[in-house]
């Protein structure tokens, strides 16, 4: 490529060279000869010397081919501006948007910071990601999804003012970064309100329509030292920081960034990176909750609850890793391993004893999460019919029909399946009664107030009459003193769960627990065949 550069280089000097000769040889001999042509063809005087006439031919020729390659070279030049401004054109710039990309936000950034400190200006970074985005994508098709995307762009260009910055760093994610007025902070607020407000426009698309909205972090380089202030890394960083915390606290609105965002977002990667070491390490551990028979006392199982034992964290709450390993995309595997302990935990049991487990709705939207279950039964050797798992009314919401399927198909082996924390979520009657339950859990928060004569115990009273009306048994979760207690065997035959009965248990005090009431199982052989569950679900 070099050689043939310096080849068409070493070409066009030549031939320049060439053409200036000839223009000078033209200039020399055009004087002599032209004249003598004149004089000849007006009858004047005698013909010129034919040497020179060809002389002078061959000077024009020369000419007319230096300006041909002449205007060859400008047009190459040309051409080649073209393209360079092209290439540059499509590395700067979203292709999608027209707006400007992650490869030359950062610099456009610093030149502005630069321009706006001669100003005594400040910058401010607004960074903005759509909310729910994939579901537009998953159920109009990457068209829409992309005409989405450029007609948020257009109205996030007409929100800003005239020389701000607009970006699209990918996927569903835009920066804008204006020049702020150090007078006046507040109207920056006022300007991610209209970003949000414009955005949140129905968007027309093909067959209908779209509602979109937006989670949006705000930083500013305002009161910085010039000689420490933020660069636009950094800058984007936080702005990053604060979306990425408006997302989590129910997204559709804007935060600023403030420093312990920072550290909150560092302690949340270091508790990812945690769980994802502990479940390698088995560091999560299954702890066991009484399921009683409040009208007898009798205990009739227990409800697994899951619990972290980290080596740095100690005893981490559900509250805490639950909601993070839903996140990352690490609660099926979290789960089937604790189900798997339990399983085996709870095969020591008295056989009329249950094990009840919590399922997440991310596992729900697994088609395939049925028949890992069921094989988790017949791996472990256990009967379905001891087996039950709770399900949160949210799951009923999101995709109602792969929940009613997996419901049914579960049943049919054996498995009961309870509907967790009622009275939290929007159920209605039509689901109820359309969606096979075998049992109805009243939430904690209802069962505190039995007693106090508020609402939360006449919403224990209805759920009640509408398990009895459904054909549906009550567990209430939550007991903690006898006084709850007694108010809810005053309302029927019910089981409880909760701290008037014990804290939740590790397997060994479970067995010594079991073992005080005579309640272990009685040992089995080893070469027992597993249980199948369509042959236990039949009776056979």
């Amino acid at each position: 490529m070099i050689s043939s550069k310096g080849n068409r280089a070493e070409h066009d000097l030549v031939a320049t060279g060439i053409a200036i000769a000839a223009i000078i040889l033209f200039v020399g001999t055009g004087g002599a000869v032209l004249p003598q042509i004149v004089r000849a063809w007006s009858g004047s005087g005698e013909a010129p010397d034919m040497l020179l006439v060809n002389a002078l031919l061959l000077n024009i020729a020369l000419i007319i081919l230096g300006w041909r390659r002449y205007s060859e070279l400008m047009r190459e030049l040309a051409e080649r501006k073209a393209a360079e401004q092209s290439a540059r054109a499509l590395a700067e710039t979203d292709p999608l948007t027209g707006c400007l990309n992650r490869r030359s936000l950062p610099p456009a950034i610093d030149e502005l910071i630069a321009s706006c400190a001669e100003r005594g200006e400040a910058v401010a970074v607004i960074m903005i990601d759509l909310d729910n985005f994939k579901q537009v994508n998953d159920l109009n098709g990457h068209a829409a999804g992309d005409s989405v995307l450029q007609q948020t762009a257009e109205r996030i260009g007409s929100a800003v003012p005239p020389g701000a910055l607009v970006a699209r760093l990918g996927g569903d994610e835009f920066v804008c970064v204006v020049a702020s007025d150090a007078a006046s902070p507040d109207l920056l607020d006022g300007l991610v309100q209209r970003i949000i407000a414009r955005v949140a426009r129905s968007i027309d698309i093909a067959g209908g329509s779209a509602e979109i909205t937006v989670s949006v972090g705000v930083t500013s380089n305002l009161g910085e030292d010039p000689a420490g202030a933020a660069d636009a890394h950094a800058l984007m960083r936080r702005a990053d920081i604060a979306m990425y915390h408006a997302k989590k606290r129910g997204k559709n609105r804007y935060y600023w960034f403030e420093a312990q965002m920072e550290d909150e977002l560092r302690f949340r990667g270091s508790l990812e990176a945690g769980i994802r070491a502990g479940l390698a390490n088995g560091e999560f551990v299954p702890y066991y909750e009484q399921q009683i028979d409040l009208e007898s006392g009798e205990l009739t199982g227990f409800e697994m609850l899951a619990r972290w034992n980290s080596p740095r964290l100690g005893q981490v709450s559900p509250e805490v890793f639950i909601p993070i390993a839903e996140d990352i995309g690490t609660i099926a595997a979290l789960s089937e391993q604790l189900i798997a302990r339990a399983l085996d935990d709870a095969r020591g049991w008295d056989p009329s004893l249950t094990l009840s487990v919590n399922i997440s709705p991310i596992q729900l939207n697994d088609p395939w999460f049925a028949q890992r279950l069921l094989k988790l039964l017949v791996a472990h050797n256990f009967p379905p019919q001891r087996f039950e798992i709770e399900i949160t009314e949210s799951c009923l919401h999101e995709n109602i029909e792969m929940v009613r399927s997996m419901i049914v198909s579960l049943r049919n082996q054996g498995i009961k399946i309870s509907l967790d924390d009622f009275g939290t979520g929007y159920s209605s009657l039509a689901q109820l009664r359309s969606l096979p339950f075998d049992r109805i859990k009243i939430d904690r928060s209802f069962v505190a107030e039995l007693g106090q004569g508020g609402d939360g115990s006449k919403i224990v009273d209805a759920i009640v009459s509408l398990g009895e009306g459904l054909g549906m048994p009550i567990t209430a979760e939550g007991i903690e003193d006898h006084a709850i207690l007694a108010s809810l065997r005053d309302l029927g035959r019910l089981k409880g769960q909760g701290y008037i009965y014990g804290r939740p248990e590790t397997i060994e005090q479970v067995r010594k627990r079991l073992r005080a009431l005579g309640r272990l199982a009685t040992p089995v052989a080893e070469t027992s065949e597993p249980v199948d569950p369509l042959r236990a679900a039949r009776g056979g």
